[in-house]
C-alpha cells in the first residue's frame, strides 16, 4: 500500500511539473516627471508575463500582449479603450497606426537605433548578466538606456528569446521590423534596466527589475482575450497616450 501511495505522489508530481508554465515578474519604478508645467508623481508597476509551449502573455496596466504560437497570431489588448487588435507575426508597429498619424508614422521610421555591449557584468537576483547600452531617438527626443541582460537563467526560455522577444520590443518601442533588428544584438533576456529620456523639455527616469523566474501552473482562463473587448484594425490616439 505505501509503495502505490508513493507511485501516485511522483505520477502526480510528474504532471504538476508538465503543466507548470513560466512565470517572471518585473517591477517598473518612474521617477516624478515636470513636462510642460504639469507634475506627475512617481509611480511603481507591476508587469507579470506568462509562457507556456502554445501561449504568451504579458499584462500590463494599459496594454497587454497576448501570443498564440500555434496560428502565429499576435493580440494587443487596450484595456483603456476595452478592444483589441488581432494580427500575424511579424509585427511592423506602424502599420498599425491609423491614416490620420501620417505624421507620426513617418517619425517612427526615421527612428535610429544604436545598441552596443559594454563589457561589464553584474550579477542581479543570483543570474549573471552583461552591460549593454541602447541609444535612441526618436521625434527629435533623445533616450538613452542601460541594459543588463542574461542567457544564464535558471529555467529554458529558448522559445521565448527566439519567438517573443523580439516582437514584444517592437511593440513596446514603437519600431519598424528594420529598426527592431538592432536589439538583437542585446543577448538573452533583460533582467534589468534604466531609462532616461529626455521629452518635451522634461526628463524621464525610470528603473525595472525582474524580480522573480519561476515554473507554476498558470491560472484558469490567463490566454483568453478579455469579455466585453471589441476587436478592431488600427490603434487610437487614446491607445497611444497608453504606451
Amino acid at each position: 500500500m505505501k509503495k502505490i501511495f508513493l507511485t501516485g505522489i511522483l505520477i502526480l508530481g510528474l504532471f504538476v511539473g508538465l503543466s507548470a508554465d513560466i512565470y517572471l515578474k518585473t517591477k517598473v519604478k518612474t521617477d516624478p516627471i515636470n513636462v510642460l508645467g504639469q507634475s506627475i508623481p512617481a509611480k511603481e508597476t507591476i508587469i507579470e508575463e506568462w509562457v507556456s509551449d502554445n501561449f504568451y502573455l504579458r499584462k500590463g496596466e494599459s496594454i497587454s500582449y497576448l501570443l498564440d504560437l500555434r496560428k502565429n497570431n499576435l493580440y494587443l489588448i487596450l484595456h483603456r479603450t476595452k478592444s483589441y487588435i488581432e494580427t500575424t507575426l511579424p509585427v511592423d508597429f506602424v502599420s498599425l497606426l491609423p491614416p490620420d498619424l501620417l505624421q507620426m508614422s513617418q517619425a517612427l521610421q526615421q527612428m535610429t537605433v544604436s545598441v552596443s555591449a559594454t563589457g561589464e557584468t553584474k550579477v542581479i537576483n543570483n543570474i549573471k548578466c552583461q552591460g549593454y547600452k541602447l541609444e535612441m531617438i526618436i521625434m527629435m527626443y533623445p533616450i538613452e538606456m542601460n541594459i543588463w541582460a542574461s542567457e544564464e537563467l535558471p529555467v529554458d526560455l529558448k522559445t521565448y528569446l527566439e519567438r517573443i522577444q523580439p516582437e514584444i520590443l517592437k511593440m513596446q518601442f514603437q519600431t519598424s521590423n528594420q529598426v527592431a533588428s538592432e536589439f538583437q544584438k542585446i543577448k538573452g533576456l533583460w533582467i534589468a534596466y534604466e531609462t532616461k529620456a529626455q521629452i518635451m523639455g522634461g526628463e524621464v527616469n525610470s528603473r525595472a527589475e525582474i524580480v522573480e523566474i519561476s515554473k507554476k501552473p498558470a491560472p484558469d482562463g490567463i490566454y483568453a482575450l478579455p469579455a466585453g473587448y471589441n476587436r478592431k484594425d488600427r490603434l487610437e490616439m487614446a491607445d497611444l497616450q497608453q504606451f
